[in-house]
């Protein structure tokens, strides 16, 4: 989203958590209609890929895909553009999420499909994201969600096995770690679409903190800060944790 850098540390994190928390109520169903769905997950990997090659924060990767997946579910996408398609997205979110210094240049992402595509055809390909979206991008994701969620991840009255913290500072580290792969696993499969942003991102915090034996699993705090019960993202984590 277009917010200031790092803002769950500053005074307006709590409005801006409600803002996203608002146009994600606004975000459409996926219906999973696409005849290409079988092509999703090979498609999030090689983006995922390009990604980090490419040095481009984790916002832009999930508002990437989360472009391609509601294109997808329009659209009949012939398998030879599914490429041009996919990059496009990125193309797209990177512009929005990212410093104009970081966006990945066309002749760059098109030495990834061996220079099939000319830059007309990713100009074309980006403009026609942008009317089937109505030029509208400003569209939370679990990434947008999942920074705020971990600042209260780890507490000083937490337990760990029973035995009280030792280190907070340490298992926020490894906290982080948790939280990113289940963010990661979240964006593969295209099964937590059915679940809203903010709920995926609640649902990999309270997954980390199983993972690393912390209680209780979901705190006041966590509760205070999401404003999710255990009820409300118990499913999400159970596919998160299978």
């Amino acid at each position: 989203m277009e917010v200031q850098k790092e803002w769950w540390k500053t005074q307006l994190a709590t409005d801006i958590h409600e803002t996203l928390r608002t146009k994600e109520a606004e975000l459409p169903p996926f219906k999973g209609l696409s005849p290409q769905l079988g092509l999703r997950r090979y498609l999030v990997d090689w983006l995922s890929i390009i990604n980090e090659k490419q040095g481009v924060h984790c916002t832009a990767l999930h508002l990437a895909v989360y472009l391609l997946d509601q294109f997808m579910d329009s659209y009949d996408i012939q398998e030879s553009r599914m490429h041009l398609v996919a990059l496009g997205c990125l193309l797209v979110a990177c512009k929005f999420e990212e410093e104009e210094r970081r966006v990945p240049r066309i002749k760059k992402l098109n030495q990834y499909v061996r220079e099939v595509y000319s830059e007309e055809e990713y100009l074309q390909m980006e403009l026609t994201i942008l009317k089937f979206f109505q030029w509208n991008i400003s569209l939370p994701t679990p990434a947008h969600f999942l920074d705020y969620y971990m600042t209260e991840g780890v507490s000083q009255s937490d337990l760990h096995a029973g035995y009280p913290v030792c280190s907070v500072n340490k298992s926020r580290l490894y906290l982080e770690k948790y939280c990113h792969y289940f963010l990661e696993v979240s964006l593969q499969d295209h099964c937590f679409l059915v679940f809203r942003p903010s709920v995926i991102a609640a649902a990999c915090v309270a997954a980390s903190r199983i993972c690393l034996h912390l209680s209780p699993t979901w705190t006041s705090r966590l509760h205070s800060i999401t404003g999710y019960r255990w009820d409300h993202i118990a499913p999400c984590i159970e596919t998160m944790l299978k």
